[in-house]
């Protein structure tokens, strides 16, 4: 098979639709439903803001019937205002196209040169690996591609699904198996934005799941989450069309505990949920806050979002106290994820 590897072309009607396509073929085999997007929420979803930039590959085949077909795509990230020596580089190849090379090529023609050419000296990178088997069998595709990045393992994630709807008996249980341990603490919803009273608090809180998260031997700078941050994400997440239910645990002092976040795309036809985020603050953790969090932003989807038929969400694998809530909901492992960082001599 010929193809060739170029840059993406974001005004270009024709390669967005493609992008989207191998978007939705790539959610499809790995979690069974995917995202609807209109081409300008994708463009706003791939624009670059204060806080990350990226620059974007796409590999093309040719010749197909009505033209050029995109069967693969790479992309480099690089944040703005904190981990400031690394970048993060991604490869994904269509899942009917694999085994020609695709994905060797755009390792070499497109993030190598971009790696070089950035001055970050800490590449990172995240595969997929059966959710089964060794995840350091070398045969592997993802270790194949890490080691020509020259970088190795430093964390193992599990990537579970939930298949859905939700049955109200489930989640009833779930509610009263909660109510039994969070005492005089509370739980309240808000929709797509945080109330501007809130900012602050609702900062101190992102910037501690980065600092509490079990991510083993990952270098990561946690962010400092600033009202003008919150509002700048929420803005560019309203652009791109999605939606977020944001579940926050409160404290009988009024004080802030906890957040659960699930994001999803609103257009009709999305079948696909993202579970964001999950914390509980360390002196309040053994009240069965976390669980009391997710049951209400998953009751709320069955309201919202009725058309959905799975929410995905990750956990390394040394978190048994998410991974255990995640189960009592019944999410199902889809997949093992590595996270892959290194200092290569390109």
């Amino acid at each position: 098979m010929h193809f060739s590897i170029r840059p993406l072309d974001a005004a270009s009607d024709a390669d967005i639709a493609q992008y989207a396509a191998l978007d939705v073929a790539m959610d499809e085999a790995l979690y069974g439903g995917h995202e609807v997007c209109t081409l300008e929420q994708w463009r706003a979803a791939l624009t670059d803001s204060p806080y990350y930039r990226s620059r974007r590959w796409v590999a093309v085949a040719e010749p197909f019937e009505g033209g050029e077909v995109i069967v693969g795509s790479a992309a480099v990230f690089l944040a703005q205002e904190e981990n400031l020596e690394t970048i993060g580089a991604h490869a994904a190849v269509h899942p009917d196209f694999r085994g020609h090379g695709i994905g060797t090529a755009l390792v070499e023609e497109a993030l190598i040169p971009a790696i070089r050419a950035s001055g970050r000296a800490l590449v990172e990178s995240y595969g997929e690996i059966p959710a089964s088997g060794d995840p350091d069998d070398p045969t592997l595709p993802v270790h194949r591609l890490a080691r020509r990045l020259g970088i190795e393992r430093r964390n193992l994630a599990v990537c579970r699904v939930l298949p859905l709807p939700l049955e109200e008996p489930l989640l009833t249980s779930l509610q009263e198996e909660a109510e039994e341990r969070v005492g005089d603490h509370r739980v309240e919803v808000w929709f797509d934005e945080v109330p501007e009273e809130h900012l602050a608090d609702y900062g101190t809180l992102l910037r501690q799941i980065e600092l509490d998260e079990p991510d083993e031997d990952v270098e990561h700078e946690p962010a400092e989450y600033t009202p003008e941050r919150i509002r700048a994400n929420e803005r560019r997440r309203r652009d791109a069309g999605k939606q977020a239910i944001i579940a926050v645990a409160i404290a009988p002092d009024g004080s802030f505990v906890g957040n659960s976040e699930v994001h999803l795309q609103k257009e009709p036809g999305t079948t696909l949920a993202f579970q964001e985020n999950t914390l509980v603050m360390p002196e309040h953790r053994g009240r069965r806050l976390g669980l009391a969090l997710k049951v209400a932003t998953h009751r709320l989807l069955r309201e919202r979002a009725p058309g959905l038929r799975a929410v995905v969400t990750w956990n390394s694998h040394v978190n048994p106290w998410m991974i255990g809530i995640n189960e009592k909901l019944g999410y199902e492992i889809a997949y093992r994820e590595l996270a892959l960082q290194g200092r290569p001599a390109l």
